[in-house]
Formats: C-alpha cells, sequence, structure tokens
C-alpha cells in the first residue's frame, strides 16, 4: 500500500497552514518544535525530512533550487504565492497529500502557488 503524505513545514511556513491541516487530519511536523531552527537547508533541514518520510515545504526559493539538484530526498513543495496566502496555501497542501503518494514525491520538487 501507498505511503501517505506528511509534511515538514521549515520556519518560513506558518503554524496557521499547519494547524488547518491537521485539522483536516494531515500530519505536518514543524521546524520550530523539533530543534531545527536555523539549520542548513540541504545538510540538516532535507536530511531530516528525508530520514522521517516527510515532504518539505518552505516558501525559499533559493532553497528550493538547490534542492532540485538533489534526488535522494522525499520531495519539496515550494510556495510561489503570496506568503500571507494561507488559504491557498491550505488548498494546495490538502490537494497534493489527497493526489500523490509519497513515492509520486520522492526526488522531486513543486513550485506552487494557488
Amino acid at each position: 500500500m501507498a505511503e501517505t503524505v506528511s509534511y515538514y513545514f521549515d520556519e518560513h511556513m506558518s503554524r496557521k497552514v499547519a494547524s488547518a491541516l491537521e485539522s483536516q487530519g494531515y500530519q505536518v511536523v514543524m521546524a520550530v518544535d523539533v530543534e531545527m531552527v536555523e539549520k542548513d537547508d540541504l545538510s540538516e533541514h532535507l536530511h531530516y525530512a528525508t530520514e522521517h518520510k516527510l515532504v518539505l515545504v518552505t516558501c525559499d526559493r533559493p532553497f528550493a533550487g538547490k534542492a532540485m539538484t538533489q534526488t535522494d530526498h522525499s520531495g519539496v513543495i515550494c510556495w510561489t504565492g503570496k506568503t500571507d496566502d494561507f488559504g491557498g496555501q491550505i488548498r494546495k497542501l490538502a490537494y497534493f497529500a489527497e493526489k500523490y503518494t509519497l513515492e509520486d514525491f520522492r526526488g522531486q520538487t513543486f513550485w506552487i502557488k494557488d
């Protein structure tokens, strides 16, 4: 059976979005809650997400660009819309979690906005 998608939010993502997704039944791990603040993007954040089978979600475009050069991770989603468009983020991330499996994300970087 395919593994469902769970998310890892780096410091650039809002707790409002995480809480809304969790209230809909999705798992979200926030970097600030697992002592991953101010860590290196590729060697620590991406590694943490991959180790825990989480798709990393960020608004950090330079980081997402660097992640595109890597293929040994659980997936990255970069939100490119307005950073305060919480409704858009919630809709799109819920959609991605329903439409795709963890295997679909493996090694991929997605650029999304509402």
